[in-house]
């Protein structure tokens, strides 16, 4: 750490002139700790492990995509655009645990308050959670941190990182100096003191963090929040979890009381899907979750000089390696086509189980023959046209049996069981579209 010798300020790197009372050449190294009382290396057998106690937010949907609930002394950052129901979300959490410091540097107690009646929790109004969840409007952290220490709280809640400086008067929020040295400091006293921290975050136009990039490699999760496309429904996912999948996800109904969790999401994936060429659907699994998503494919003759791949809710390089063993192993050729692709409902799906859907909704397009509407598809493509096998196959049948589907075309496998929905098996990308498309005769445009 490096001071000013002059005013006392502070820097974890050395400058020149001091930004605070404009001097030059007044930064001394100062360390804050004598070697001495350094800690020392351990054999990892004599550490003794934590107990890997878990926290729960309340919201059952919210802790699956955590892994089970937030981990004792971990940090979980949040990012979403403005808007999008992130603060809402934390509000929702906290009323749902027990000793909370709820910190926001963009709201007053007021406001924040005015915010939790419209929020029912169970047969409580939010509001009625005051005796557990501590307020504070705060934008430095040198406040937070003695709130912390006088409170010794379960779980700190900061709305949100870009709007909290390190120390009165060192720099503007949301610089990289500052929110590195504030994630520093959240870290030290997480694991120093065993209290888990939520973090809601900006992001920028592109869709990325606002900030650093280290700050993502610092905390333990990382979770992103989306407007669905219809802009009533909110999808969680995460990017980062060291205790659990990066595959789960929860959906959420944006309503004048709060966020809704929406139990069934495969019932809101497949609503108002058309019974039309280059439509299909997917048996695809999020984590421990499988649920039904529809797939569209849209084949035009291009007017570029190089056709355009555009790709939404499918893994572009995935979507690459279907087209290449399409045009190599069927009649299909898209090579003079544009080829647009899109999961409905604004979720990701990226799992390789997706390719045989992502096939059959391509081939539907480019030959305008439909699919039929009660087909599910679930099967991984390799480049030698063959179809292999996917995880969990019982449970992805199942759940089109469940949803009134009369067949599902799944790799010749053997793993596939007696179902109420009739089990077409296939070896290879031209048996898997012989039995997908409906004869011509048989599909009016």
């Amino acid at each position: 750490m490096f001071v000013c010798k002059e005013c006392g300020y502070k820097s974890i790197q050395k400058f020149g002139q001091c930004p605070y009372c404009a001097g030059w050449n007044t930064s001394v190294e100062e360390k804050s700790e004598a070697l001495a009382n350094s800690r020392k290396a351990e054999r990892i057998s004599d550490i003794k492990c934590g107990s890997g106690k878990r926290i729960t937010s309340g919201i059952a949907n919210v802790d699956a995509v955590l892994g089970g609930g937030i981990v004792e002394g971990s940090i979980v950052l949040i990012a979403g655009a403005p808007g999008i129901g992130k603060s809402t979300l934390l509000l929702q959490a906290a009323s749902g645990m027990e000793k909370v410091l709820y910190v926001s540097g963009e709201e007053s107690p007021g406001q924040i308050c005015m915010r939790s009646e419209r929020i029912k929790s169970d047969s409580e109004d939010a509001c009625a959670f005051a005796g557990r969840v501590q307020l504070l409007a705060a934008q430095n952290f040198d406040e937070v941190a003695c709130e912390i220490e006088r409170l010794k709280p379960d779980v700190v809640i900061i709305d949100s990182i870009q709007s909290i400086r390190s120390r009165p008067g060192q720099g503007l929020a949301a610089s990289v100096g500052e929110m590195k040295e504030v994630a520093v400091r959240i870290v030290e006293i997480a694991k120093n003191s065993n209290i888990s921290f939520i973090l809601s975050g900006h992001i920028t136009k592109e869709g990325i963090l606002q900030g650093p990039k280290v700050i993502e490699h610092m905390v333990d999760v990382v979770m992103y929040m989306e407007e669905s496309s219809d802009h009533a429904h909110r999808i969680l996912y995460s990017t980062k979890n060291r205790f659990g999948n990066t595959r789960e996800f929860a959906l959420f109904c944006m309503t004048v009381g709060g966020l809704e969790v929406v139990p069934d999401a495969s019932k809101y994936f497949l609503s108002g899907r058309c019974d039309i060429p280059g439509s299909v659907v997917v048996s695809a699994c999020g984590g421990s979750t499988v649920f039904l998503a529809e797939v569209q494919a849209l084949i035009n003759t291009t007017s570029f000089q190089y056709p355009r791949r555009q790709v939404t809710g499918l893994e572009l390089n995935r979507v690459y390696l279907v087209i290449a063993i399409l045009e190599r192993f069927t009649d299909i050729k898209l090579s003079s086509c544009d080829v647009y692709m899109n999961v409905a409902g604004g979720i990701k799906i990226n799992e390789p189980a997706a390719d045989l859907a992502t096939a059959a909704a391509i081939a539907s397009a480019s030959t305008k023959r439909k699919v039929g509407k009660d087909t599910a598809f679930a099967g991984e493509i390799g480049l030698g046209g063959e179809i292999r096998n996917v995880s969990r196959l019982g449970e992805r049948i199942d759940k089109a049996a469940s949803f009134g589907f009369g067949k599902i075309i799944v790799p010749a496998s053997g793993a596939a069981r007696k179902n109420k929905i009739k089990v077409i098996e296939v070896k290879n990308i031209r048996e898997a579209l012989s039995a997908a498309l409906v004869a011509p005769s048989q599909s009016p445009l």
